[in-house]
């Protein structure tokens, strides 16, 4: 495992996995691998921001030797990646994701339970098991998600999803926007375009910046030597919170507008990492 300089840090750099780091083929190009190493050994700290639970996020943590704390769950969790054991959690009540899962059937979508290491679901929800283990392949199926005790933890859980047509994804974002804007944050979207939709409730304020800029406090590095590199709408929390942003190549426009760098590379070819850190080195 490699380990951080004893020198102070030259900064902090957040890294979205899917679309930015990881490739369409969900691969890490060479270059970019060769640039967090590098990046590490001259004394940047480099760790990932990403949606994807602790399982999802730490093969790729560990096959890069990454050592600094990561940002998992879109801003719900800061992991230690070398235990894989939470250091900053913000939760959804097992309370409240009873509500959640209420507003979900109620309005006929396929219901998830997200706790920081599994996906739980009823034996329908395997049908978009394609879907959902982006975020992680530890997919735990119950007879009665409502019923299921292992999920039930005191720690509570990081999110709810519900996977269906467009109308009734929309009718049901509606629902718990208004009815519950006190304990979630509920956001939808189409999945690649295609006819599947999903909508997640996340802890209220749940957010990668606030957890960047958490974490940046952890180690002693000013807002000013925090950058993020993303591609996607919740990556727009931490370019907010970082004193340096860049958006990938294929990132919509309002993303890009966002962000006070523009990448050249897309994720079809990787290298948007290895970009952004060698702009980094030679302006810090």
């Amino acid at each position: 495992m490699t380990t951080q300089p004893s020198h102070p840090l030259r900064g902090l750099v957040a890294l979205d996995l899917d679309g930015t780091l990881l490739r369409n083929d969900k691969s890490v190009a060479d270059a970019d691998a060769r640039a967090i190493a590098d990046a590490t050994a001259r004394g940047l700290a480099v760790t990932l921001a990403t949606g994807r639970l602790v399982t999802g996020t730490l093969p790729t943590a560990r096959r890069l030797s990454l050592s600094t704390p990561l940002i998992c769950a879109d801003g719900g969790l800061i992991i230690d990646p070398t235990t894989g054991q939470a250091l900053e959690r913000r939760a959804i009540s097992v309370e409240h994701a009873d509500v959640a899962l209420g507003a979900l059937l109620a309005h006929g979508l396929i219901p998830y339970v997200f706790s920081a290491d599994a996906i739980h679901c009823e034996p329908a929800g395997a049908v978009h098991r394609s879907i959902v283990d982006n975020w992680s392949s530890e997919i735990v199926i119950h007879p009665e998600l409502a019923r299921a005790a292992s999920w039930r933890r005191p720690e509570g859980i990081a999110l709810t999803a519900g996977l269906g047509g467009q109308a009734e994804v929309e009718r049901a974002s509606e629902h718990l926007r208004v009815t519950h804007a006190d304990r979630f944050d509920t956001v939808h979207f189409s999945i690649g375009g295609g006819p599947v939709w999903a909508v997640r409730s996340l802890p209220r304020g749940c957010d990668k910046g606030d957890m960047l800029l958490r974490l940046a406090a952890r180690l002693g590095v000013d807002r000013a030597r925090v950058a993020a590199v993303g591609d996607w709408f919740n990556d727009l929390g931490m370019f907010a919170a970082a004193g340096r942003s860049f958006a990938m190549g294929q990132a919509p426009d309002r993303v890009r507008q966002a962000a006070t760098d523009q990448l050249a590379a897309t994720s079809a070819s990787g290298g948007g990492v290895a970009e952004a850190l060698g702009r980094l080195l030679e302006a810090w």
